[in-house]
């Protein structure tokens, strides 16, 4: 008999496995507790009830689809906090998993709005998108989304549809594993200070292929990146020329850690010489090909941001207002891999400044700077890692 637990994220109170009692041995939940269900994930599943919302103000939703469940908690927050009729489709291949996610909806009174199945997630998201397709897919596995988007991209309406996928392979798309990451993901990441961001860019890039060989475009809303997981919204739509006019978003990012400065350059483009600061002789390394686009839509983060403003931020993780405000911040500077400071300094063997110093330094230098949510100890700009450099030194100089 499991040994089950109430919990509560949000407004929304539901059963699952208790994790406590689970994860006593390994210290953190696992695949091997009866119905799997993670608290550390939390922080995930309010960003993703803010930007369910937010995309809701734009464009209505019929049929939602969580292809793997678990306890159901993702879905029922959906169901019961972000506004709008939909109905939902849960699936998973743990017959007790679908149990407690029967038992949920019971709870919570929303049997009319969702369906349950027990199975393989590829399969059912082809064969229950038959009569009609889904409007929005959330692919949360533990570990890679990868084997799952083929079926999520042809199960999504062709006329418009979105993707959410979480990965938590970290290791594979954080240069550890390179050959893993170039078998997943088809492309190869390195170990940079910005790794994260690389990780974000090798989903986006797979994701594009995938929905481009369905003859479909991708348009990223917006990502996430914590410690041990990296998110993605995208709007998928049938558009082949749209498509191959998007390759232009796939290439390269080429790296020089002894100088830290960093380029994208587009798959076919015209290979121009890789710019290393003065003096530096630097090996450059190369990591993708992976998506070199946009990673934000202003107008979605606008809705994103107007929704957090009107809500009890008691009830939500602590952090999620700041990452937000992150997010919304650094939208525009995109174009430029972030800058840990902290690694910068360490290469130049000075002390790291405050972030907002440089910051500040960099607007009275004339360039756009800004923070970053890929960590706190970054920033972006428009201006060279030596640029920076040298403005870092002098605030530590004036001190």
């Amino acid at each position: 008999m499991t040994v089950q637990r109430e919990y509560t994220e949000g407004s929304t109170t539901f059963l699952s496995a208790d994790v406590d009692h689970y994860s006593q041995e390994k210290g953190q939940p696992t695949t091997s507790m009866p119905v799997f269900y993670n608290p550390r994930m939390r922080l995930n599943r309010d960003i993703s009830v803010l930007m369910l919302s937010a995309y809701l103000t734009e464009t209505p939703l019929k049929n939602i689809c969580e292809p793997l469940t678990g306890s159901g908690v993702r879905t029922l927050r959906y169901l019961n906090e972000c506004e709008g009729d939909f109905k939902a489709k849960m699936f998973d291949a743990n017959p007790q998993a679908i149990e407690f996610a029967k038992r949920n909806l019971e709870r919570l009174a929303l049997t009319d709005r969702a369906e349950t199945r027990v199975g393989d997630a590829k399969v059912l998201l082809l064969t229950e998108s038959r009569e009609s397709r889904f409007d929005f897919v959330d692919i949360d596995p533990f570990g890679s989304p990868a084997p799952y988007l083929n079926a999520a991209v042809q199960s999504l309406d062709p006329n418009g549809g979105l993707l959410a996928a979480t990965a938590t392979d970290m290791p594979a798309l954080c240069g550890v594993y390179p050959k893993v990451s170039l078998r997943k993901y088809g492309g190869v990441s390195i170990r940079a200070p910005f790794v994260h961001e690389i990780a974000v860019r090798l989903l986006l890039g797979h994701v594009y292929r995938v929905a481009g060989s369905n003859d479909r475009a991708m348009a990223p809303l917006a990502v996430l990146s914590r410690d041990h997981y990296i998110r993605i919204w995208a709007r998928i739509v049938a558009d082949r020329r749209l498509s191959n006019r998007q390759t232009t978003n796939l290439g390269m990012i080429q790296y020089c850690p002894k100088c830290m400065r960093s380029i994208s350059v587009p798959i076919g483009a015209s290979v121009k010489e890789f710019e290393h600061a003065s003096d530096c002789d630097g090996k450059r390394q190369e990591a993708g090909p992976l998506w070199i686009g946009k990673l934000y839509e202003p107008k979605f983060l606008d809705a994103a941001t107007g929704i957090l403003q009107k809500l009890n931020l008691s009830i939500y993780h602590r952090k999620m207002a700041d990452i937000v405000e992150r997010i919304t911040d650094e939208q525009a500077l995109t174009g430029k891999t972030f800058i840990d400071l902290h690694a910068l300094c360490d290469l130049h063997n000075i002390t790291a400044p405050k972030n907002v110093d440089v910051i500040d330094g960099l607007h009275e230098a004339g360039h756009s700077a800004t923070r970053t949510h890929f960590s706190t100890t970054a920033i972006r700009t428009d201006a060279p890692a030596d640029v920076v450099a040298e403005i870092v030194k002098t605030i530590v100089s004036s001190r």
